[in-house]
């Protein structure tokens, strides 16, 4: 078993979890209800699913790791992955909202920290384990 893995798994449930929840009714659902340009619009609505989608298998791999330990068939590259994807994922949310004119957007639009908290606990097991 490796704790840190465990813990990026429920970090990454956390943030599908927040997502799909809170991320809907604060940004998907008002989205839909703003008229813009309609292609846009289901463009959006698209990157909305698939961003939801992408979401879904990173904790399972996380907790399957965690629970059989990186020596589990193909466990190391598919954790690396996941740790790879979540620091990209943070790294660009954080440029997004750094550079941005909304004020105290690095606090309001938290999620890079998550991101990067997923990647730093799976690269840590990674690299201990």
């Amino acid at each position: 078993m490796n704790i840190l893995l465990l813990i990026a798994g429920a970090l990454a449930a956390f943030i599908l979890i927040g997502h799909s929840t809170i991320g809907r009714k604060q940004f998907f659902l008002p989205m839909l209800a703003v008229s813009f340009d309609p292609p846009a619009k289901r463009i959006m609505e698209f990157v909305w699913h698939m961003s939801t989608a992408s979401l879904v298998l990173p904790p399972l791999v996380l907790f399957y790791a965690g629970l059989n330990g990186l020596a589990a068939p193909h466990a190391l590259p598919l954790v690396a992955f996941v740790a790879a994807q979540y620091a990209l994922w943070g790294c660009v949310h954080l440029l997004v909202v750094s550079t941005s004119e909304i004020p105290g957007a690095v606090y309001k639009m938290f999620q890079w920290t998550l991101f990067l908290a997923v990647a730093g606990t799976t690269g840590s097991a990674v690299f201990a384990g």
